[in-house]
């Protein structure tokens, strides 16, 4: 019997001799770039020395499903994206911390995600128009927002947030479920931070198995995180967790509010609240309302040591 030896294609992928053990992947993602300086949207953008002058350029030329990337170089870009391409990355081209694109609209979502599974932000900062308006909304599933600085602006009002988890106002497929959200700065917004909604189909529901983790909230005017229900909804958020964040404004009134105006009953939400750093000398049941939920309050901190959360669901 011949014996094959085991080893790696150039690629990566396990051989016996010269046979993949795994198949090979036939959709090979583009790489695009976009210069707001330099660009031109006449430009191939397949090259730096031709990128394109704006990133919605680039997401329209984006493969759908091909699992595309963008590189943004350092600029000013006054744009409305919209995602609707799969499995598309849009990223900083240089990583240094003061390199991140801003995206500055005049007025208008920074971001829409208007179903596109997959999506992956990192190293951006995106900042709210001087209106009434959330910054960002996400339909899609499997998203990943990564080290992005979200800034608000004041005249957004009391029910408006910098990102807004909300499935699709027909296709109860994408409900902005599976993400991640990690290390991201939310900041200054004239009304709260993280909010968990619900779509507006005929029994909406809202996101499941979302992770928050190791952001900052800052100086946002309204609670840090919300539930809502804006459409007709079942639940807003479940199986999720907020996991080590950091929130940094002192002795605030609410930080995490999963029950004033979620959809559904109260103990239709649930997840978990672990191992987070609040900026205040004690947790209530008013900075953190949670009564009635499924949610668990675990290994948190105040000002003075780790929190008993047994009272606060």
């Amino acid at each position: 019997m011949t014996r094959f030896p085991h080893g790696l294609s150039s690629y990566g992928i396990p051989l016996v001799g010269s046979i993949p053990l795994v198949g090979v992947p036939n959709k090979l993602g583009k790489v695009w770039f976009v210069d707001a300086g330099l660009g031109s949207d006449g430009n191939s953008g397949q090259d730096p020395t031709q990128a394109f002058a704006t990133i919605q350029r680039a997401i329209d030329l984006a493969g759908d499903g091909r699992g595309d990337t963008i590189f943004v170089f350092p600029g000013s870009y006054e744009e409305n994206l919209i995602v609707n391409k799969d499995y598309l990355t849009i990223t900083a081209a240089m990583v240094s911390g003061y390199a991140k694109p801003d995206i500055v609209p005049t007025s208008g979502l920074a971001l829409y995600n208007q179903a596109a599974q997959g999506m992956v932000l990192q190293n951006l900062r995106l900042a709210a128009p001087a209106e009434d308006i959330d910054l960002m909304r996400i339909e899609g599933n499997g998203y990943k927002i990564i080290n992005c600085v979200l800034d608000g602006d004041a005249a957004q009002g009391n029910d408006k947030g910098l990102v807004r988890l909300k499935g699709n106002d027909t296709d109860d497929s994408y409900t902005a479920s599976e993400g991640v959200i990690f290390g991201c700065l939310f900041r200054g917004s004239g009304g709260v931070g993280l909010i968990f909604d619900t779509a507006e189909v005929a029994v909406g529901v809202g996101e499941t198995d979302v992770l928050v983790d190791s952001c900052v909230f800052i100086a946002n005017d309204q609670s840090d995180i919300v539930t809502a229900d804006t459409g007709p909804g079942l639940y807003s958020v479940q199986r999720s967790e907020i996991f080590e964040c950091r929130f940094m404004t002192k002795n605030k009134t609410n930080y995490i509010d999963l029950t004033t105006s979620n959809g559904g009953a109260a103990g239709d939400q649930n997840g978990a609240i672990t191992g987070n750093w609040f900026a205040a000398d004690a947790i209530n049941a008013t900075r953190v309302a949670m009564v009635g939920t499924g949610f668990v309050f675990n290994g948190n901190y105040d000002t003075v040591g780790l929190v008993d959360g047994s009272a606060l669901d």
